[in-house]
Formats: C-alpha cells, sequence, structure tokens
C-alpha cells in the first residue's frame, strides 16, 4: 500500500523543492562537499531539513559514495570540426572502459566554462577534461589543487605550473617543421594568421615558436611593427638567401583581418608570400575575407586535419595533430587516476604533429 503524502518521510527531492536548489546540491552538502556553495544556500539547506525532519537513506548514500562512472568534459567552441574529433576521441576510450560522458559547449565564454565546471560537479562527475576557453587559468589551477575535487585533465591546453595531465600538441617543434618546409620551397614572406591569442596557451605557444624561427632565420630581427584594427602585426625582415621574413597578423573579425591582409599583400608585392593559419577556421575565415588566396598565387598552410587539407581546394599544406588520438589519450590518462589508482606526477604531454605536404605550397 502507497503511503500518503501527508504520511510518507522527507525525501531529497522534497528538500530540494523546499530550497529551490537541485537534488544534486542537496546530495553534495549531504556528503559534505561544500566548494562553490554559499554560505546563505548552505544555511538554508540545514534549516530545511531540520524543519521538514529528513533523515538521509544510509544505503542509499553510501552507493552514491561509489564511482558514477560518468566524466564531465568542457568543450571551447563545439562549431569547431577539431572538437568534434576531440570529443570522438574521448568518445572511444570512454566507451570502451564503460565510462558515459557529460559534454558542455561553453561557446568560448570562460565564465560559461566555470559555471560549466560546477554544474558537471553538481552531476556527480568521477572527474573532468577541460578544453579551455582561455582567462581560466588561476580557476583551474585552485580547482586542481582543492582537496575534495575529483581530477581533471586538460586537453588541447595545458596550464603552468602542471598540477594537472596536460595533453596537448607538440605546437613549436611543429611549427618549427613547417617553417623549415616553406623555407626549402623558397618563399620570401610567411604570415601566422591567428584569432586572439593572449589567452589561449596553444596558440600563445605557436606565436612564440614562430617569432623565434623568423628571429633566427631573418636577416634582421625585431622590425618595427605595425597596429591596425585587427591587432597587432610584427614583422622581422630577411631577403637573402636562405632567409624568411615573417609577422604575426592577429585578428577579431572578417574586417580586421580583410585589412590587415591587405596592407600585407601590398607591402610585400613581388615576394613569395604563404599565409599560415593557426586552424582550420582561421583559413575559412582567410578564403572569406580575402578571397585572392584562392586564385593559387599565395602560399597557403594551416593546423589542421589531413581529411580536411587534403580536400580543401588543391589540397592544403597542414599540420595534422590528430585530435582523434589526443582525446582518447586524455580519457585514458584521466581514467588511470580515476579507476586504475595512477598517483605518478602530472605531466605535460605534447605529441606529436604530422606534416602533410600538398599543392599549396608545392605548386604556388
Amino acid at each position: 500500500m502507497r503511503q500518503s503524502k501527508a504520511n510518507r518521510k522527507p525525501s531529497i527531492a522534497d528538500v530540494a523543492a523546499a530550497v529551490g536548489v537541485s537534488k544534486t546540491t542537496i546530495s553534495r552538502y549531504l556528503h559534505g562537499k561544500y566548494d562553490y556553495m554559499s554560505a546563505e544556500t548552505k544555511e538554508r539547506i540545514d534549516a530545511t531539513i531540520e524543519e521538514l525532519g529528513y533523515r538521509p537513506n544510509k544505503m542509499a548514500q553510501s552507493l552514491k559514495a561509489s564511482n558514477s562512472h560518468l566524466i564531465g568534459v568542457t568543450i571551447a567552441n563545439i562549431s569547431n570540426p577539431f572538437s568534434s574529433q576531440l570529443l570522438k576521441g574521448i568518445q572511444a576510450e570512454c566507451r570502451a572502459r564503460g565510462i558515459q560522458l557529460l559534454v558542455s559547449d561553453v561557446d568560448d565564454n570562460p565564465a560559461l566554462e566555470r559555471a560549466a565546471i560546477e554544474s558537471l560537479l553538481d552531476s556527480q562527475v568521477d572527474g573532468l577534461i577541460v578544453n579551455t576557453a582561455g582567462d581560466n587559468d588561476d580557476y583551474l589551477t585552485e580547482f586542481a589543487t582543492k582537496d575534495g575535487n575529483p581530477p581533471m585533465a586538460t586537453l588541447d591546453r595545458f596550464i603552468k605550473p602542471v598540477v594537472c595531465d596536460c595533453i596537448t600538441t607538440d605546437n613549436a617543434a611543429g611549427v618549427d617543421e613547417m617553417l623549415d618546409h616553406l623555407v626549402a620551397q623558397r618563399f620570401d614572406h610567411v604570415v601566422f594568421v591567428t584569432q586572439p591569442a593572449a589567452a589561449i596557451t596553444t596558440r600563445v605557444t605557436r606565436v612564440t615558436a614562430f617569432r623565434s624561427y623568423i628571429a633566427a632565420h631573418g636577416a634582421a630581427a625585431g622590425a618595427a611593427g605595425a597596429a591596425d584594427i585587427a591587432g597587432a602585426a610584427d614583422t622581422a625582415t630577411g631577403a637573402i638567401s636562405g632567409t624568411i621574413s615573417g609577422e604575426v597578423l592577429e585578428y577579431n573579425d572578417l574586417a580586421g583581418l580583410e585589412t590587415g591582409l591587405e596592407r600585407i599583400m601590398a607591402e610585400q608585392a613581388g615576394r613569395r608570400v604563404c599565409l599560415f593559419s593557426n586552424n582550420e577556421d582561421g583559413m575559412c575565415d582567410i578564403f572569406e575575407a580575402y578571397p585572392a588566396a584562392l586564385d593559387g598565387h599565395i602560399g597557403l598552410c594551416a593546423f589542421a586535419t589531413k581529411r580536411w587539407a587534403r580536400y580543401s581546394g588543391r589540397g592544403i599544406t597542414c599540420l595534422d595533430q590528430n585530435p582523434v588520438r589526443m582525446g582518447r589519450t586524455c580519457a585514458a590518462k584521466l581514467a588511470a587516476r580515476i579507476y586504475d589508482g595512477d598517483d605518478s606526477p602530472y605531466e605535460l604531454l605534447e605529441l606529436p604533429a604530422e606534416l602533410c605536404i600538398y599543392a599549396s605550397t608545392t605548386e604556388v
């Protein structure tokens, strides 16, 4: 016989409804997990439990104390094709181990990323994979080092000091290898085209490696920079045999990118120029902002997947990061921490990129 509502014992759902929070928030309170819970919420829960006479089910609590076999994933921008391949790799590893995923797209918004992480904690995930949107290094460092928080790993990003496993590409080596190829193809000037770089560690690493290479291989380094509405562009010059000049072009929108590329191409008239894009989205932006890049008179290369690059026009020379492998590697590292007792020192694991050469740099 079913108990009437008046006679039955209050449930966790009743407490949650009375307080105006989720059941997972009440569950976290009952397990003493007060991180990211305001003092006011904690007091209201305590008062409501007392008022309703709620008594936790000890058996249910003991079951909840075991692993949920859920891993939370935050993705900076899921519309990026690269991100879907990262997820494919994560899913493959987790499916093989019977782990379910909870995925949140944070739309390149640091505040949404923090909220997503807190929501995933409420869902009792055993660990987190964070493809950070940037500007959250302090938050992520605090999270990773706080007692009681589940293990975390970063993917295609890293934080320093290394307080969790960080899985990324060996970006510096990739940039050097691409530029060696462009020197061999006798390009005179290379433009590294990127979305705003300052908050994204992988972009910063690529920009730094690019500048270092140009400084080492150009006839002169550190020439005066030029600014435009797209962002900062700085140039190191060099025109003798075996050297190459280059600059970094950051852009915030298509209008700024168009202005920057038109300026550069006018300045470099008569020289062999190659546009080196930070990613596939950036290359698509180049085509939209500066259609002349499609006419075969400008070199093109990018950090991009081999499958995308091979069938883009005549083929675009690329550095394939193998995002499926990256995702799978990251999920395996995190699962080993959670379920296999791996307590080895955290590491920054930089996986090699593969240089794939197509017509965009050899037939210009």
